[in-house]
């Protein structure tokens, strides 16, 4: 039933949200024509990626966190404006996390560097560009958010959430970034601990960096726009956290052994790029995954064995199974959370949030 109820109301936001979307950046497209081709080729391909695809997820939790504080019907048409501007941060931080893990493909088609470097013909000019292209989605995302219509003090509210995600994820990007560090000219990566011995946990970086942006800031955005306190924010957070780094952790499962048709994206890359996953670290203590991982992680000269060798240990080293308890263990979590919210068992908000438990934690792509 929750299941069920949540996949209707994530095909209702799709729906509304590609088309909000479609409308809405079509005139700033035009508008940044207008100024220079090189600036309408940034609008172009933040519209681009805007548009050619992602699961609305984020979309989908906004309205889940505005019903589940307000309780009314119209939760998608008071939450549109904002369901619009967490899927342009989202782009944003894309284009920026794609040009920096230098990966080729998003959502089926070129990521935004990429299709920059080819347009603008050249990959100094491209990766300027993309960077710049990531700041202009992030600036469309604060003006569809004000465009919110409730009270000024919900939207200020909504707004104080909303600079949170971005801080909470450009600090999980850097403490992640300072966990690592080249070890040879090949671009082999090993944990860097802190200059004063101590490093940020996967856990935390995964709460910081996706967990924020993912579900507790969508929620508390929402719940912010219907006028929720602190309290009831808080209370949304305790859902939302183990659930959004649950999210990340089958994220790192899919990586490495997810369908690349299903991801969009290649399969494989985190090994090259020498990412800090869970998997990673639930190899670490085990003498021959120190030596594989010191071999291949973070090599992008890592052959397809290489790759393989590393992946076959993950499994059999025990490494997978314990990162697919410790989501269990958060999904776990997360019903607890629910439950604490009082949400009466026949409210849409309650649906929502009990499938998005099962969509965000047990997905496949």
């Amino acid at each position: 039933m929750s299941r069920s109820s949540f996949a209707v109301h994530l095909d209702a936001v799709r729906r509304r949200v590609d088309d909000d979307l479609a409308r809405w950046l079509a005139p700033r497209v035009a508008s940044a024509h207008a100024v220079s081709a090189e600036v309408g080729a940034a609008a172009e391909a933040v519209s681009g990626l805007a548009i050619r695809g992602g699961k609305r997820m984020r979309a989908a939790l906004v309205a889940a966190g505005f019903a589940a504080c307000d309780g009314a019907p119209s939760a998608l048409d008071a939450a549109a404006p904002a369901m619009i501007a967490i899927e342009l941060l989202q782009v944003y931080l894309l284009i920026h996390d794609d040009w920096m893990d230098d990966d080729d493909v998003r959502r089926g088609g070129p990521a935004v560097h990429v299709a920059l470097r080819e347009r603008l013909g050249s990959k100094a000019l491209g990766d300027a560009a993309a960077v710049l292209a990531g700041d202009l989605a992030c600036g469309y995302a604060q003006e569809a958010l004000l465009e919110s219509r409730v009270g000024a003090d919900r939207v200020l509210a909504a707004a104080r959430a909303f600079a949170k995600i971005q801080e909470d994820v450009v600090t999980g990007q850097l403490a992640e970034m300072s966990w690592t560090a080249p070890l040879s000219a090949k671009g082999a990566s090993a944990q860097r601990p802190a200059a004063d011995g101590r490093a940020p946990t996967v856990e935390t970086i995964h709460a910081l960096k996706t967990a924020s942006y993912t579900v507790t800031g969508p929620l508390a955005i929402g719940a912010c726009l219907a006028g929720a306190s602190d309290a009831r924010v808080a209370q949304l957070t305790r859902y939302g956290r183990p659930l959004g780094i649950a999210f990340q952790l089958r994220d790192d499962l899919l990586g490495v052994f997810g369908d690349a048709s299903a991801m969009g994206k290649p399969v494989g890359n985190d090994v090259r790029q020498g990412k800090r996953t869970a998997l990673v670290a639930e190899m670490r203590g085990d003498a021959r995954c120190e030596a594989l991982l010191s071999r291949t992680l973070g090599n992008a000269a890592a052959t397809d064995a290489d790759v393989a060798e590393i992946v076959a240990a993950m499994e059999t080293s025990g490494a997978k199974a314990r990162v697919e308890a410790r989501v269990a263990e958060l999904l776990a979590e997360a019903r607890v959370a629910l439950g604490a919210l009082g949400l009466a068992d026949e409210s849409p908000a309650k649906a929502w949030l009990e499938g998005a438990i099962s969509a965000l934690g047990e997905r496949a792509s």
